[in-house]
């Protein structure tokens, strides 16, 4: 399952019983189904063995509970829509003041998630403030109306240290390469090893000039069949040379022959023998190309792929951090999850002690709560003690922290994904669980089912994976980027509360419109 995201407001207002039916009556009537009242109606139904009463019978639950138990009937309840749902909940027990909390929890496709729950809040305020002003006394008339408040980003500490290290062009240089369409499907092809090794040997060829012979040696052989899927994806190009046909020893590298031809009429001759450069000899050579020797340096393509990976769960730009490379063979990145730090160390190459060393340095700079070391070679003994040995002193310390060791980019990224589900989970539970006693069950853990019963739905519908030679979709400007943390709040002129609300009128196209006890008998509940 991707990764589930959610985002609330809150709105400084303390609703009554009677005044939080009449907020869900409404918002029923705007086809915003309560699931938890619609489960209790669903009872009341079966306990009257019909719809009559079901009112008085409400009334009459609600006055007992908030009388007897001093507790509230109406805690909050959940509107489902197709890829996202809304909740209103009732903390009414805030040290400063009872609020009103709106949210949504969305995934990754999910398009627009902040427009839709500005609109959901603002519907929300609208049907409140005349209960507010009905009930309020002509001094507290004169005080604005509330309005709702949008939560800040929470952004560790650690995570804002790492940034704040980093050179700001080289911090925004990394980002904006670690996006090029190019330098993405490149490093997905560097994820063969194999691929890594004949780039590395041509590399060597070329720069000791005897770059001809690799094209007729067993690593050309070996990997021939997929030269050109590195030619297309940009990692070697095919250039003219010019060597000495006495010693071998390599005099020009051309482009192409139309810069040959440039060099053949002239009059140049050899260094080496003397001879005109025209009689010496010339072959056709596969050189490294600069995007090549840019990702094989440092590791850089293990850097790009993991941010390619936490761009796939859809984790916003704006959230992470790559550290440029200080050429010591290390890359490292951040990335703030929900408030959650993570910190992302790559090597490609031996796990060794010095550099299980300096993640554990780097973690303990930065305070991160989950540390994963990716490195592509084997790992040493004493850096997997190292590692571990830390690891369980910092949870012994009572820190919550996790630790992933993993030895390629595609195994990180089924660690992240299931680290990144696990901290939606904590997120939803912390939000959502004064909702628990409501119905009965966990909350969070029904609207994280219903995500991955949609999405495996999905799944065997034939969804399509992204293809090996196109870019990512999160890389095509005009698809709309849910998660874009920092985006305004405030743009109301865009969407309106009946678009918002018109997924979930489709949903219930055919049905009756007129009574929420006929929806809950025919098993919809929104």
């Amino acid at each position: 399952m991707s990764m589930l995201f959610i985002e609330s407001k809150t709105l400084s207002l303390n609703l009554d019983g009677p005044g939080r039916i009449r907020l869900l009556e409404r918002l029923r009537e705007k086809n915003l189904i309560p699931l938890i009242r619609s489960a209790r109606f669903n009872l009341f139904n079966y306990l009257l063995l019909g719809q009559d009463h079901i009112a008085e019978l409400e009334t009459a639950i609600a006055l007992s509970a908030e009388s007897e138990n001093q507790e509230a009937y109406i805690r909050g309840d959940l509107f489902c829509i197709s890829d996202h749902v809304f909740f209103i909940v009732f903390d009414e027990y805030q040290e400063e003041a009872p609020v009103v909390r709106a949210g949504i929890v969305y995934e990754t496709r999910t398009t627009e998630p902040y427009r839709k729950l500005d609109a959901f809040c603002r519907e929300v305020r609208e049907m409140v403030l005349p209960q507010r002003e009905s009930s309020t006394n002509e001094t507290e008339n004169a005080e604005s109306p509330p309005q709702w408040q949008h939560g800040k980003p929470r952004v560790p500490e650690g995570f804002k240290r790492f940034i704040a290290k980093q050179d700001t062009d080289s911090l925004y240089t990394s980002l904006r390469k670690e996006t090029m369409g190019k330098r993405v499907r490149a490093a997905s092809l560097l994820e063969d090893a194999s691929a890594r090794v004949f780039l590395r040997r041509a590399q060597e060829a070329h720069v000791e000039g005897y770059a001809a012979k690799l094209l007729a040696g067993d690593a050309f052989g070996s990997y021939e069949s997929s030269i050109g899927t590195l030619e297309d994806a940009g990692l070697v190009g095919r250039e003219v040379q010019i060597s000495c046909r006495k010693t071998g020893h390599a005099l020009f590298r051309l482009p192409n022959a139309h810069a040959l031809a440039v060099v053949t009429v002239s009059d140049a001759t050899c260094s080496e023998c003397g001879c005109a450069v025209v009689d010496e000899k010339v072959e056709e050579v596969l050189a490294p190309t600069l995007l090549a020797s840019s990702l094989l340096e440092d590791g850089s393509w293990l850097i790009s792929r993991l941010h390619y990976l936490l761009r796939e769960q859809g984790v916003p730009e704006s959230e992470i951090a790559v550290s440029p490379s200080n050429g010591d063979g290390y890359g490292q990145m951040m990335a703030n999850i929900c408030g959650e730090s993570f910190l992302l160390m790559a090597r490609d190459g031996d796990l060794t002690p010095a550099f299980a060393r300096w993640a554990i340095d780097q973690e303990l700079e930065t305070e991160a709560s989950h540390l994963v070391v990716v490195a592509t070679g084997r790992v040493h003994n004493q850096a997997g003690v190292l590692l571990h040995n830390h690891a369980r002193q910092r949870v012994q310390a009572g820190h919550d922290f996790e630790m992933v060791l993993a030895d390629e980019a595609a195994v990180a990224g089924k660690e992240l994904r299931l680290a990144f589900e696990r901290v939606s989970q904590r997120i939803l539970d912390e939000q959502l669980c004064n909702l628990d006693s409501s119905i009965g069950l966990s909350i969070s853990r029904l609207v994280i089912t219903k995500f991955k019963l949609r999405q495996s739905t999905a799944e065997d519908g034939g969804s399509q994976n992204l293809s090996s030679d196109s870019e990512p979709e999160f890389l095509h400007p005009n698809r709309p980027l849910a998660l874009a943390s920092y985006v305004s709040v405030n743009a109301r002129s865009v969407l309106t509360p009946e678009e918002v609300i018109s997924e979930a009128t489709e949903s219930f196209a055919g049905e009756n419109a007129d009574s929420m006890e006929t929806r809950v008998n025919s098993g919809h509940q929104g």
